[in-house]
């Protein structure tokens, strides 16, 4: 089902421009994709069958997100947007999804923590050596939006798939 590849795609892009421009992700995308996934439920019932296996990534993203959250890594609507997101892909792509989204959060990370820390290397060394820690958490701290990073690793498992 390419269609369905392409309509997340198109959401991933709008979000992900949202996400940087605002910093924020509305509810209404997870309505959006609560919505879809009920819809395709119903028109294609084999790829978006009812069990319980369907419901582990979802379910497991609200649990791991709001740990996140709590932790002042991602956001609210990050979370949101992952749970539902893995409502509307099928069952059978959902772990090599999380596999990519693992990947490229790592390696977004490390490019951003490396530019942080290039761009501010005098002062996180002043902070390590006079073993500063507070000051060097916050100095190598980074924030960044997460729907980019996911859209990239949708990206990734459309090229995997289909090149």
């Amino acid at each position: 089902m390419p269609w369905i590849y392409f309509l997340i795609m198109v959401e991933l892009v709008v979000v992900s421009w949202i996400d940087i421009k605002t910093k924020k992700i509305s509810n209404l995308w997870f309505f959006f994709n609560i919505i879809l996934s009920l819809s395709l439920h119903f028109l294609y019932p084999v790829e978006y069958s009812w069990q319980w296996a369907t419901l582990i990534y979802p379910v497991g993203w609200i649990f791991a997100g709001f740990g996140l959250f709590v932790l002042g890594i991602m956001g609210a609507g990050d979370s949101k947007l992952l749970s539902s997101l893995f409502l509307v892909i099928p069952l059978t792509f959902q772990f090599k999804i999380l596999e990519n989204i693992l990947y490229s959060t790592l390696v977004v990370g490390i490019v951003f923590l490396t530019i942080k820390i290039a761009k501010d290397f005098n002062k996180i060394k002043a902070y390590a050596l006079s073993s500063h820690w507070q000051g060097l958490k916050e100095s190598i701290r980074s924030s960044f939006s997460f729907a980019p990073v996911v859209l990239l690793a949708w990206i990734l498992f459309g090229v995997e798939k289909w090149l």
